[in-house]
């Protein structure tokens, strides 16, 4: 008797908690990120996104529109070998935006689109070499494309250099990449104010999917729900799985003391 009362509890526990999926789901990513200053925590977000069998994003707490609209999902409209579609629905019933993807014969992405109420915020049109390396990529402005960045490459398909420029067509930034013959080691610079390429960040391949990035300036940004900040000799730690998805990250200071932290599992149901 108390095995089949257990059993029940058990069974409308499952029940009512999957209840809180999106009706198609089959894959989730939960993210817990943190950021610490000495033994305190300053920051934590939990993020969750909701995918079905095709991995298409049925619901995401990982974006703008989610943080404005608790309620908001990703809607996928179209979904082929040439054209993706999809749209961020609110609450209320209203669409956000929707993003579309074009793609070539070899599935390269070609097209990018962003369309809010019927105006278009972005355009974008990318351009490939015989190896899918993307080596140009155009922005649409006041009805024209101007050339946004070209990419050099070496024979190992790893950018070795990128020109940006603005609407006028004036190079305002130089990024540079140089490898070592093992491949296990990257450095990567980028100009300064003055013109003059400045070393960015060093990174290493320090064990098996295990990265580690040292870096040489400043930088701040907000990503998995918290502002990441990585100050001159702070260095972070990263470890993909074997689908070469991050599952951990890992940020420290000159000290090695940890201030930021990141970890991603996925759940198949």
């Amino acid at each position: 008797m108390r095995l089949l009362l257990f059993c029940c509890v058990l069974f409308i526990f499952k029940t009512s908690f999957s209840q809180d999926y999106p009706e198609g789901t089959k894959h989730i990513k939960t993210i817990l990120s943190t950021v610490y200053k000495k033994k305190d925590t300053l920051e934590h977000r939990k993020l969750v996104t909701y995918y079905d069998e095709n991995w298409n994003v049925l619901h995401n707490t990982n974006t703008l529109s989610s943080a404005l609209d608790k309620g908001s999902k990703t809607v996928t409209l179209i979904d082929t070998d040439k054209k993706y579609v999809s749209a961020i629905i609110t609450s209320e019933k209203d669409t956000l935006d929707y993003i579309v993807y074009l793609y070539d014969d070899k599935g390269n992405r070609t097209n990018y689109y962003q369309i809010r109420k019927g105006d278009t915020l972005n355009d974008q049109k990318r351009t490939y070499d015989e190896f899918g390396n993307n080596t140009k990529l155009y922005n649409k402005k006041n009805g024209n494309y101007y050339l946004s960045f070209e990419a050099n490459y070496n024979k190992h398909g790893e950018v070795t250099q990128r020109h940006w420029y603005n609407v006028n067509q004036d190079i305002i930034k130089i990024e540079k990449f140089i490898y070592s013959d093992d491949g296990k080691t990257k450095k990567y610079f980028k100009t300064n104010n003055k013109g003059n390429l400045e070393l960015q960040t060093e990174t290493q391949e320090i064990a098996h999917r295990v990265i580690k990035k040292t870096y040489h300036t400043e930088a701040r940004g907000i990503n998995y729900g918290i502002t990441i900040i990585k100050k001159k000799g702070y260095y972070s730690i990263t470890k993909n799985d074997e689908k070469d998805q991050l599952k951990r990250l890992e940020i420290f200071d000159k000290k090695g003391k940890l201030t930021t932290s990141v970890y991603i599992n996925y759940e198949e149901l």
